[in-house]
């Protein structure tokens, strides 16, 4: 079960996202149970960006993550953020050595809505965001990459490599450490994670939002 708090401080942080553009909706994010590296389970994999060898970074570990999408004078944008954990995979289930990683990404341009959640679409170093490391603060940039066919990321509420399920939020997309969109790296490079959304703060009701939030339920 959810921390209770989660509501009280996202209220604050919804809030202040809606100065740049309305918030549409939030939802919490977990790891998703089929990664191809699972033990450990991971929400996103960075093959070659953090080091050699299989790297992965769990959501679950801080549980703190949230994938926001607001509305920016008509304009779509997807904005996940959170603290993430872990490092080069030892294959037995762990990690050789871990470390927690502040993550900010941000996805401003071909955000579209396709009526059961949002897409990405094509190439833009506009797409990305940075992981700073939280014990050296060093920070490592990293961009949306299509997946060949030109989707860049997809948050769908589709069950997606979930056994019998056609309605849990999933998300996936690609990700490379170069500003042209190209991939040198060997392994894999993505974001994998499910989605669970947070009920609008009560709060919105005093600004006039609550029957904007409200009007995009889940389907």
């Amino acid at each position: 079960m959810r921390n209770t708090c989660i509501g009280i401080a996202l209220s604050a942080a919804t809030l202040s996202a809606s100065a740049g553009g309305l918030t549409i909706a939030e939802y919490q994010l977990s790891d998703h149970p089929a990664g191809g590296e699972n033990p450990p389970p991971y929400g996103l994999r960075l093959d070659g960006i953090l080091g050699a060898g299989v790297h992965t970074l769990s959501i679950d570990f801080h549980d703190d993550t949230v994938l926001t999408v607001t509305d920016n004078g008509g304009t779509l944008e997807i904005n996940i953020s959170g603290t993430l954990y872990g490092g080069e995979v030892d294959g037995m289930g762990g990690y050789v050595s871990a470390e927690s990683y502040a993550a900010d990404f941000n996805y401003v341009v071909n955000v579209t809505d396709v009526g059961n959640g949002w897409e990405v679409n094509g190439f833009s170093a506009s797409n990305g965001g940075t992981l700073t490391n939280l014990n050296t603060m060093a920070v490592t940039e990293v961009y949306g990459m299509t997946d060949g066919n030109g989707l860049v990321l997809a948050f769908l509420e589709d069950g997606y490599r979930l056994d019998n399920d056609t309605t849990t939020w999933v998300g996936r997309g690609w990700v490379t450490d170069q500003p042209d969109g190209t991939d040198p790296h060997a392994g894999f490079r993505d974001w994998l994670f499910t989605g669970e959304l947070i009920p609008a703060p009560s709060s919105f009701a005093l600004f006039g939002l609550g029957g904007l939030v409200a009007s995009r339920r889940r389907r």
